[in-house]
């Protein structure tokens, strides 16, 4: 026996051993790159099985019925496909944006109202316009051709399961369940049509538009119920049950740019079979189909590659991993343009005989399928850039790229097609897609710095494009190599003047009145950043070194755009920097505000201000993690070239719920200790009648601010010398504080009594409809019935039972031991590092690793002196 038979050259497996073993390590490799590699080849597999059976309908319908009605069923199927993508409005793309994103910020709230509200709303949209579509044919019935007007009725009823089918296949795929995304309509809706067409040809149904028209409806309905179902049972394995919530206008934010990116994809997708079909008669309408067809096989390479990765660069976005992002931009390319060369040289190949197979009149189309291989491989050399640029909040400006297309592609077949029929139109289409897809790419380098050609090894490192570091410090400096000679280039010039300066609070309290119309049209509240806090905060000895970096529009001298408190900060010699502060520890969010309308451009002009002042390097401290400001800092690092790392991250508790308060309360705590609670409640009431005081007006809220204050101060805090009782300029901070913001009646203080006695306190601050939870204060002898909790309890109730309150943050600690487990939501803080310099950037992941380091240090000492403290009591 040959000992070797089986293995290649250094002992590998070879011939079919080698194949299966290879087979074997695939399906076994659970690795991103992997996984994403399965899912876009089961979605090619399922995409060339529906190719075959769309291609078998397609002959089918063409011998069955005759070019002229199967013209007709093109054109009225195309308008279904042009509504089906429409009407969602971007939804049916919106689950591989906020999926990833909620699952990977803990949000199941959020991800289970996205869940149900997607589709919800997708269909009660496609519904209503559908029934305006019929409606108008009714209207204008006479106006139209009258072979049209009955296939065009079935077709506006296909569109809101069409388009159901569509948001549920985005929720499968971000899931990779790529068989519930594709097989109902790539598979099954097929082989039913093809199925119906049958028995309606075996019962002697006459062959036209309107009889296959009528199989389509019931196949579309009846493959979009049964994928509902096996949705909803995977669903339900991987969603754990629980409330929702829902948030429509942040999704239909994010949908709307999309909906007009896909809208203006499916117009250049469908444009030159509508606009052919106004010019010449319906049998160059299906060659003309025939022939886009047979070429559309090999855009199901880009669509298989689109559905495996398209989730995978949210994630990868979201996690600040910029390597991997890199890593699999490039691989989309080479997955998407090496299998369409090979497509569309075996196409053409064969093309005539395919076409054949229509009808012997469908043959004059052979030579557009040489005319549509040249846009089809330009498309396919950039990869899904359209799908990237999407899902990295890009997508304005992707829209804008598709506008621009489609207004040429419109403009080529106005001129093209009259004359020269359908070669025109195939014409059109490929200078078209030859053009956007260079705009594409030249965009997606410019913005963000990615972008790979198939044959090449993507973009070199570039301080033009936002390198989001991981956060281990050794993958840092991997990720973020160091550019030199000639890629040292300047930021991307803005558009509009903006002024920077970086003053005293004094100083901008003169200006106090564009400081708080600043507040009032903020992207996001945050009252550590207004003008009462930071006014009153100047009272404070520890941060008399504190700054404001102010941003003015130039253009209007007394308009601000945006304010972050700072401080100095240096971590390594040679590298001077800036802190957001976060007030000696008065201050729990590092937010900064700026302008809703333009907050991309505040924070631009902070960073470059910073920059030009000599300034290495920008720390945000206690910046959340997702939400439109977090999008913005994103957006002005990707826009002026600068490299981010995030130092670390943590979640703290946060009230944001829409179910009753009774409900959220069961939600959060056991019956058992539910009750264990209701049970100290009633003990706390045997030294007398127990009350609450909720004090709102100036004078209330002063009289129950000292009131708290003497709480505080009888407490372990008062014995450590640390209540602010005891610190001339806590007290004055405080008190100015809540005096500003109760003459606003955005302060609030909460009181539980025992008889005339005060047990505990909590201090509440507003801005909008944001509420902070920013002290509390309770009795320590009676601890035993716990008055912090039950204050936080009945605080929880009245903020769930307040319409003007969204949300409130606990300002809490991570992993408190009372409120955590009181409020379920979390917020996620992150601490950003921004290197402003080319210099800086090369030093950004080495001093990272130090600031970890010294944050570590730190923390070892602190436990030590706690350790030795505890030993010498």
């Amino acid at each position: 026996m040959d000992v070797g038979a089986g293995f290649g050259a250094g002992g590998k497996p070879g011939g079919l051993a080698g194949l299966a073993a290879r087979l074997r390590a695939l399906l076994a490799d659970r690795s991103d790159t992997a996984v994403a590699q399965k899912v876009a080849g089961s979605a090619f597999l399922i995409r060339v099985v529906n190719a075959g059976i769309a291609f078998a309908s397609q002959i089918l319908l063409a011998r069955w019925m005759g070019q002229t009605e199967y013209g007709v069923y093109v054109y009225v199927w195309t308008w279904v496909l042009l509504l089906g993508g429409l009407t969602s409005l971007g939804l049916a793309s919106a689950p591989q944006r906020f999926i990833p994103e909620y699952s990977e910020s803990g949000e199941l709230k959020l991800l289970r109202g996205f869940l149900l509200g997607s589709r919800v709303m997708a269909m009660a949209i496609s519904t209503s316009i559908a029934v305006l579509g019929l409606g108008g044919i009714w209207l204008f019935a006479e106006h139209l051709e009258s072979w049209t007007v009955i296939p065009l009725y079935l077709a506006l009823v296909c569109v809101p399961m069409y388009v159901l089918t569509d948001v549920q296949d985005g929720i499968a795929r971000s899931h990779n369940w790529i068989d519930v995304a594709l097989a109902p309509a790539y598979f099954v809706r097929p082989l039913l049509i093809l199925a119906l067409l049958g028995a309606l040809s075996y019962e002697q149904f006459a062959p036209t538009a309107t009889t296959a028209m009528a199989a389509t409806v019931i196949a579309t309905w009846a493959t979009s119920l049964a994928q509902l179902l096996m949705l909803g049972r995977r669903l339900k394995r991987k969603v754990p049950p629980g409330p929702r919530a829902y948030a429509p206008k942040t999704w239909m934010k994010v949908s709307l740019p999309i909906f007009m990116v896909e809208g203006f994809y499916l117009l250049l997708a469908y444009t030159d079979v509508l606009i052919l079909s106004a010019f010449h008669p319906p049998h160059d309408v299906a060659v003309y189909y025939a022939a886009v067809k047979v070429m559309s096989l090999v855009a199901f390479v880009s669509f298989s590659v689109s559905a495996a990765v398209a989730h995978r660069f949210t994630e990868y976005a979201v996690a600040g991993d910029h390597a991997r992002l890199a890593t699999m931009v490039r691989d989309a390319a080479r997955w998407t343009f090496w299998p369409s060369l090979a497509g569309c040289a075996i196409l053409l190949a064969v093309g005539w005989p395919i076409l054949w197979l229509f009808g012997s009149d469908f043959t004059e189309g052979y030579q557009l399928l040489y005319i549509i291989a040249v846009g089809l491989l330009a498309r396919s050399v950039v990869g899904p850039l359209e799908r990237l640029l999407n899902m990295l909040g890009q997508q304005n400006i992707c829209a804008s790229v598709y506008g621009g297309a489609f207004a040429l592609n419109v403009a080529l077949c106005f001129t093209l097609v009259p004359d020269y029929g359908m070669t025109g139109a195939a014409i059109a289409t490929s200078i078209t897609q030859v053009a956007e897809s260079v705009i594409l790419f030249w965009i997606t380098r410019r913005r963000l710095g990615l972008g790979a050609l198939p044959w090449g090894r993507g973009p070199a490192p570039h301080p033009n494009s936002a390198r989001i570091a991981t956060g281990d410090a050794v993958t840092d400096m991997l990720a973020l190599p160091m550019p030199t000679g000639d890629e040292l280039v300047a930021p991307m010039a803005r558009a509009e003047p903006v002024r920077f300066e970086l003053t005293t609070i004094e100083a901008l309290a003169k200006h106090r009145a564009a400081w708080e119309d600043l507040s009032s049209r903020a992207l996001q509240r945050n009252v550590f950043c207004e003008a009462d806090f930071a006014i009153a905060a100047r009272h404070l000895k520890s941060v008399r070194n504190v700054r404001l970096a102010v941003v003015w529009d130039a253009l209007a001298p007394e308009r601000l755009l945006g304010v972050v408190p700072v401080v100095s900060y240096r971590i390594m010699p040679g590298l001077s920097g800036q802190t957001s502060a976060h007030w000696a520890y008065f201050g729990a969010l590092g937010a900064p505000m700026v302008d809703r309308e333009r907050a991309s451009l505040a924070i631009e002009g902070l960073l470059d201000g910073l920059s030009e002042m000599g300034q290495s390097l920008f720390l945000f401290r206690f910046l959340p993690e997702s939400g439109p400001t977090a999008d913005a800092v994103r957006a002005a690092v990707a826009f002026t070239g600068r490299s981010l790392v995030r130092i670390e991250s943590h979640g703290r508790a946060m009230l944001r719920s829409n179910e009753t308060a009774e409900g959220y309360l069961t939600a959060s705590l056991s019956a058992k200790k539910l009750k264990e609670l209701r049970r100290q409640f009633r003990r706390l009431a045997d030294d007398g009648p127990t009350s609450w005081r909720e004090s709102r007006s100036p004078e209330d809220v002063a009289a129950a601010l000292e009131r708290f204050l003497e709480l505080e101060a009888a407490g372990w805090k008062g014995e450590s010398r640390s209540a602010m009782r005891f610190h001339e300029d806590q007290l004055q901070f405080v008190r100015e504080l809540f005096a500003g913001r109760a003459g606003k009646g955005e302060a609030r203080v909460l009181e539980l009594f025992v008889g005339e006695k005060l047990v505990s306190a909590g201090l509440v601050l507003t801005s909008g409809r944001q509420a902070w939870f920013y002290k509390v204060a309770y009795d320590e002898g009676l601890s035993r019935c716990s008055p912090g909790v039950q204050l936080t309890l009945e605080l929880t109730r009245r903020m769930l039972d307040d319409p003007g309150i969204d949300a409130v943050d606990s300002t809490a600690i991570a992993n408190h031991p009372m409120i955590d487990h009181v409020w379920r939501e979390r917020l996620v803080l992150g601490d950003w590092m921004i290197a402003l310099s080319p210099g800086a950037a090369r030093l950004l992941p080495l001093a990272a690793r130090t600031e970890r380091a010294r944050r570590a240090a730190r923390l070892k000492a602190r436990n030590l002196y706690h350790r030795l403290k505890d030993r010498s009591r």
